[in-house]
């Protein structure tokens, strides 16, 4: 079974890429990920001519944003480890008659040279990195002198289910934040930033509330999480069963909640 928390790490590998690509398309409709994405174009400091980089770049729909930004004297080059993104991000990039340089591969290990780039941005790509840091080193490398480097990722250690149960819910909570490769990233992009030398470094959190449950399903994979620990004999049928019927029953009565809180961090190389 594909799972939201594991499976982006290697989408061509998976049985069903297309179910990948839907929770992108959610996940983009939505006003909390519209603001901090214009919030960090912002703190990258693109503007016309820019040269940019963005890690991660999915559908492509930030670097479409990007290239709208930097105008036709500036360069946009998006990269992603799916050939499946990749492609359907250059099909959708040239349908609307944009010049972006969509490129297979690894975000650990890029092919630039040293400051090839005004500014580099990822988004929500590290907590599927099992070594994040070496990808924002990266970054920091192909980055010149004097540009801002930006990073949004959640942090899954803060995922919050409003049930009753909190034994059940804490055992789902953890278990869909350690299948992640980097469920903490969040809390740690202040720490990578300082390693890396950069300075005038800005820490800045926000939350995602989601009280529909149709729509929790689409981001969080709830329904899905409690079957694969079950499956792993994390919880029994009867707790698996009593949990969903609870989540359910709320949102019904309109009283369903969970979140998350996010972190972005922005730094300039000196």
């Amino acid at each position: 079974m594909d799972h939201l928390s594991s499976g982006f790490s290697d989408v061509d590998h998976s049985s069903d890429p297309s179910r990948f690509a839907s929770c992108l398309v959610t996940l983009n409709s939505l006003s909390y990920f519209q603001d901090y994405k214009r919030k960090s174009f912002i703190l990258m400091g693109a503007r016309e001519g820019s040269r940019v980089l963005e890690v991660g770049c999915g559908l492509g729909f930030d670097a479409i944003s990007l290239r709208g930004i930097v105008g036709r004297s500036g360069r946009v080059v998006a990269l992603d480890s799916s050939l499946a993104m990749v492609e359907a991000a250059r099909s959708r990039a040239k349908d609307l008659g944009l010049a972006i340089e969509f490129m297979l591969g690894d975000a650990g290990q890029m092919g630039f040279e040293n400051g090839s780039f005004d500014c580099a941005r990822v988004d929500r790509t590290l907590q599927h990195i099992p070594q994040p840091e070496k990808v924002l080193a990266e970054m920091a490398r192909v980055t010149r002198s004097g540009g801002r480097i930006v990073a949004y990722e959640p942090d899954w250690g803060t995922f919050a289910i409003g049930s009753g149960d909190r034994q059940v819910t804490r055992k789902l909570e953890d278990f869909w934040c350690d299948n992640f490769k980097s469920g903490w990233i969040g809390r740690y992009l202040y720490k990578h930033f300082q390693r890396l030398g950069l300075v005038d470094i800005q820490i800045c959190s926000s939350t995602l509330l989601v009280t529909d449950l149709s729509l929790a399903e689409k981001v969080f994979d709830l329904s899905k999480n409690v079957e694969r620990a079950l499956s792993l004999g994390l919880l029994s049928m009867s707790e698996a069963i009593a949990w969903l019927k609870e989540l359910r029953e709320d949102d019904l009565r309109g009283v369903f909640f969970c979140s998350y809180t996010g972190f972005m961090a922005v730094g300039r190389k000196r």
